[in-house]
């Protein structure tokens, strides 16, 4: 984004851009989603669009920064659940509540696979960065004594983000899936002092 882009008009008019590429993008699906479009409904020129984002798949993937923002503020808020478990379920009650979301992250995941794609960078770093944070937490509550000292932090964390990021194209074949409750069972699973009522109910 330009210096220029950086005057409250400009961050506004991105952010109406950013919500409008997410409607149509519910509505429309990916491969009829064009800037065009786009343009059209946030009442702008395409070359103003151009402007902001200079190519669909970058809008796109600023679309998923625009969202790990906000979730990033209720995770920074005084008031919000540390426990690596309950917020990423919490914030798949969040993405229950708009498919769309949930089916631009998947999309994405899979185009990101290429490294020439621009969302390759932003989620080889969203994942390091999740995985770490998940890791601080569990060593931090072992050097507490609040967790099981035999967990290995970092395989802990790989582990719970694959649950994570699974169990959402799980829920687009099939919405009856619940999937908060799908991450809390997981995290309690792969948390559960051996000999504990969790870690043997992950045996049965």
């Amino acid at each position: 984004m330009t210096a220029r882009n950086s005057y409250p008009k400009g961050v506004a008019k991105r952010e109406e851009i950013l919500k409008v590429t997410l409607e149509i993008f519910g509505r429309e699906g990916e491969r009829n989603t064009t800037l065009r479009m786009v343009a059209k409904e946030s009442h702008i020129s395409l070359t103003g669009l151009m402007h902001y984002f200079e190519s669909k798949d970058h809008l796109l993937t600023e679309v998923l920064r625009a969202n790990d923002r906000a979730a990033e503020a209720r995770f920074n808020d005084p008031e919000a659940v540390r426990d690596p478990g309950e917020f990423l379920a919490k914030a798949l009650t969040v993405n229950a509540a708009n498919a769309a979301r949930v089916r631009l992250y998947v999309t994405l995941a899979a185009a990101s696979t290429d490294p020439a794609h621009p969302a390759h960078t932003y989620f080889r770093e969203r994942l390091a960065l999740l995985r770490a944070t998940i890791a601080e937490h569990l060593e931090s509550e072992q050097r507490a004594g609040r967790a099981n000292p035999g967990l290995d932090p970092h395989f802990t964390a790989s582990a719970l983000v694959a649950a994570t990021d699974g169990i959402q194209l799980q829920w687009l074949s099939d919405p009856d899936i619940d999937m908060a409750d799908h991450v809390r069972g997981v995290w309690r699973m792969l948390t559960a002092a051996p000999g504990s009522a969790d870690a043997a109910a992950s045996r049965t």
